[in-house]
């Protein structure tokens, strides 16, 4: 389907006049009349909100004992015996403090890195902030492009999407015109227009994030063991205050100094130093991690993490990097590595377009060749990979390759060891393309080429997701200190499994 193809506005299927259409795109005017009737989209929340930081650094245990006896002394004794709370706004002010200045460094994070949106208005390209889109807004995106909304695609070009965010699926999606596209996924490669559909909080994966994205306060286990010591202290201090009640009555003490006896000696019973101890040194362990680059947003984040016992990770983007990496080349019988590794670098060089698996070969060519590029020679003929028949050909030079999965290249009965060696790897995770010489030239480009049964094999190539620079030393810090670790992903098991080996989880005892 192409852009004029398109159906009419989903928001004006009648395609009344002014509205614009979708090969325009909406008119300024409808779309500033969409906007104010839809009215400002909720602010996302990059942070937690004042209100949630208050209350969990007033309402405590220890708070609320405080307070009982204090405004006990206040109102009942006398109110200088009162310092004691002190204390009580000490500790709540250092823990409000140290959580509000981490929001405010987040927020303003997020304003640096607040993105806007190409859209075609009265059929004009404008960028607009994110903030602006409308439902029906006919939205721009290419390579590099972050999806800001729900939208059906009304044309696409070679338009491959990152889906991680949503799907855990490491390998880009491909997407054609009619398809959906979600937001929260990034252009890989190509170029596409759709109608957005749904936008803000109405979009699919914000309402998936909702309850994920919800912040909590939970308590450290040091919080909670302080928790439940102060609840024995209550239950300790109520009868010993109900018999010291009994005995200042006894002897006719007045008000005011039995108020002041009764809440010396419960006070004198509660740790208040210990309390206020443990939140200083909390607010100076943020401190310190701040001035490393890192934020905690809650003042008992770091005692929390040192007290992990079993830690559960992603695996795209925690793990891995969005790009793929050459693990091992594997020549036919009569080839050499180092050809082998010059015809894939040729090919991916020489690709009009070249996506993450092109560039990974193409990197791993420059490493292998010493070289800090390698010339594109430009094709003579070229027939375009197809998913469906999973691969594609290319003339260069006077010489004709193919790529592809090995299945569709490595059908001759010579190629056996090679398949043999395919399987194996594909069963361990891994990605496995095929390379093959064509003798006499390119298939016809038509609806179903064909390739010729003669196609001289020439090896394999394995990739792999790329990992982080920083995967395997962080992994075997946490199993220097006993941590488990589990990976949660949505790929496939032999995939997470292949990441777990080359990062070392799997020779720690993460369990299933």
């Amino acid at each position: 389907m192409t852009v004029s193809e398109a159906p009419t506005d989903p928001q004006d299927p009648a395609g009344n006049p002014g509205t614009g259409t979708p090969a325009t795109g909406l008119t300024a005017a409808e779309a500033a009349r969409r906007l104010e009737e839809r009215g400002p989209l909720p602010k996302a929340e990059t942070s937690r909100s004042y209100r949630s930081i208050v209350v969990a650094n007033v309402f405590t245990v220890f708070n609320a004992i405080l307070l009982f006896f204090g405004l006990l002394t206040i109102f009942f004794g006398n109110p200088k015996d009162a310092l004691f709370m002190g204390i009580l706004v000490a500790n709540t002010t250092i823990g409000i403090g140290q959580e509000v200045r981490a929001k405010l460094a987040l927020d303003k994070l997020a304003a640096l890195i607040a993105i806007k949106a190409e859209v075609l208005r009265d059929g004009e390209k404008v960028e607009v902030p994110v903030e602006d889109v409308v439902v029906g807004d006919l939205v721009l995106i290419g390579a590099g492009d972050q999806v800001i909304a729900d939208g059906e695609l009304l044309s696409a070009d070679a338009l491959q999407l990152d889906e991680a965010n949503l799907t855990g699926e490491s390998e880009p999606v491909r997407r054609e015109a009619g398809g959906e596209v979600w937001s929260g996924s990034f252009v890989v490669e190509g170029e596409g227009r759709f109608v957005a559909t749904a936008v803000g909080p109405d979009c699919r994966a914000a309402k998936l994030a909702e309850t994920a994205r919800a912040f909590r306060h939970p308590r450290s286990p040091l919080e909670r063991a302080m928790d439940r010591l102060l609840i024995i202290l209550v239950a300790v201090m109520v009868p010993l205050a109900v018999g010291l009640i009994i005995s200042l009555a006894v002897r006719d003490v007045s008000q005011a100094d039995a108020v002041e006896t009764l809440t010396a000696a419960v006070v004198n019973i509660v740790p208040e130093g210990l309390i206020l101890l443990v939140s200083l040194t909390a607010a100076v362990s943020a401190a310190k991690m701040a001035r490393r680059g890192i934020l905690a947003q809650q003042l008992n984040a770091i005692e929390s993490l040192a007290s992990v016992s079993i830690l559960c990770t992603d695996k795209t983007g925690t793990l891995t990097e969005a790009a793929l990496r050459v693990v091992e080349l594997i020549p036919a019988a009569d080839e050499s590595e180092d050809d082998l590794a010059r015809t894939f670098g040729r090919y991916a060089a020489s690709m009009p377009t070249r996506n993450g698996t092109l560039e990974a070969i193409h990197q791993a060519a420059l490493g292998g060749s010493g070289e800090t590029s390698l010339p594109a020679e430009d094709p003579t003929g070229q027939v375009p990979f197809s998913s469906r028949r999973r691969w594609g050909a290319l003339e260069i030079g006077g010489d004709r390759f193919a790529l592809g999965a090995p299945e569709a290249l490595l059908g001759s009965s010579r190629a056996r060891e090679l398949q043999e060696k395919a399987t194996a790897e594909a069963s361990e995770g891994r990605r496995v393309l095929a390379i093959a010489a064509l003798p006499g030239p390119l298939p016809a480009a038509d609806e179903e080429p064909t390739l010729p049964a003669d196609l001289k094999p020439l090896g394999l190539i394995v990739l792999a997701e790329r990992l982080r620079d920083d995967a395997e030393a962080t992994v075997d810090f946490f199993h220097q200190e006993a941590v488990a670790l589990k990976v949660l992903s949505g790929d496939a098991p032999a995939t997470v499994g292949a990441i777990a080996r080359d990062t070392g989880i799997a020779r720690g005892t993460t369990g299933p």
